[in-house]
């Protein structure tokens, strides 16, 4: 997330939930932080679509082609109304799709399904 306001309230929302998290302001400063982690460092990524110097789409594009990272659910967050956009996200490799603003119980559900699913609770 570029803009400071929205990372600050998404980061205050996510602590609330027990959550830790790690702010990329571009989709290059993610790639840098992801190429430096240790394995499994990330339970899931929130990416930003529009970002100044490298945008979600194309950090995202790198992350599953470059890093090799295909298990890590990495989830759009948008504020674009473009119709195609969900489905151009999907292509990319974006585990989900969530329009912005984000509403708490939304990320709550969120957060929740994807930790369910990392845990192996729900899933066959």
């Amino acid at each position: 997330e570029d803009t400071d306001i929205c990372a600050r309230l998404l980061g205050m929302q996510l602590k609330k939930m027990k959550c830790s998290t790690q702010r990329a302001e571009n989709g290059q400063v993610a790639l840098d932080i992801l190429k430096n982690s240790m394995p499994g460092q990330f339970d899931l990524i929130l990416m930003d679509l529009r970002m100044p110097v490298m945008d979600g789409l194309e950090a995202t594009k790198l992350i599953r082609e470059e890093l090799k990272m295909i298990d890590i659910p990495i989830l759009a967050l948008t504020g674009e109304k473009r119709d195609d956009i969900q489905s151009e996200c999907a292509g990319i490799g974006f585990s989900d799709f969530f329009s912005k603003p984000l509403p708490k119980a939304k990320l709550d559900e969120m957060i929740k399904k994807y930790k369910a699913l990392r845990d192996g609770v729900g899933t066959s």
